[in-house]
């Protein structure tokens, strides 16, 4: 069976950024694939950008939206594939075998992911994922968007992003499918995309507001697991920890 793949970018003034990352989309061999590219009504040139690409865009917009989430949310509807994956504006495909790398290895699982070159402002270092996936992992950590394709049904069954969250939305998806409704996924030993360590849940005046969304969905969701893991945080009930 040959999947769908809708590759979604998400773009506001980021003309440089978004110039790499379509040269890499447009670049894949993956021949069933299309392009959706959502634009927050850009200045900087960023929409004559999208223009001279129009021919190998499948969907474009430019108009004002409420912010990242609600323009992921727009890919969302507006995409056609079985799998849609995030690459946005500045991250790139390692190479243009990125998404047969990770639909090769599809059996059809509600997510299919593989690794991240992160490249930061001095350094640059790979990010592996395990290939088991509980809510002890997702406590700490999330799945990679750029490298990670999701199951247009998987969003049917969980639902889109949560807007009411300015930085942990995909993480709290990644949570809920995994944790409460038990989605299938497998991971793929490979490195799949570049991702620009310059976003918004990576400046420091946002951690506080990160860690905040991230222990009230913890709360809310999963409140006896998190009270559990705080404790084993503190040095406290390790025992029950380990059997969780």
């Amino acid at each position: 069976m040959s999947f769908k793949i809708s590759v979604i970018t998400i773009n506001l003034n980021n003309q440089e950024g978004l110039t790499r990352t379509i040269s890499s989309v447009i670049q894949q061999d993956y021949a069933n694939l299309e392009y959706l590219v959502i634009d927050g009504d850009s200045s900087d040139g960023s929409k004559e950008l999208i223009e001279e690409f129009a021919e190998k865009i499948t969907y474009r917009v430019s108009e004002k939206d409420t912010g990242v989430y609600s323009a992921m949310n727009k890919g969302i509807k507006n995409s056609t594939g079985d799998y849609l994956i995030f690459l946005n504006s500045g991250d790139y495909f390692s190479g243009s075998d990125s998404i047969s790398k990770l639909i090769s290895n599809s059996q059809g699982e509600d997510l299919v992911y593989g690794n991240l070159l992160v490249q930061e402002s001095e350094k640059t270092w790979l990010k592996k994922y395990p290939e088991s996936l509980n809510f002890r992992y997702f406590y700490f950590e999330s799945l990679p968007h750029p490298a990670c394709l999701i199951s247009k049904k998987l969003f049917e069954k969980v639902g889109l992003y949560d807007t009411s969250l300015k930085i942990a939305s995909d993480w709290k998806f990644f949570l809920i499918s995994v944790v409460k409704y038990n989605c299938s996924y497998k991971y793929v030993d490979q490195l799949i995309s570049i991702f620009i360590y310059d976003g918004i849940s990576s400046k420091k005046e946002n951690v506080e507001i990160l860690e905040y969304e991230r222990r009230t969905t913890l709360k809310k969701y999963f409140n006896l697991y998190f009270l559990f893991y705080s404790l084993y945080l503190k040095g406290l009930n390790k025992d029950i920890y380990n059997k969780i």
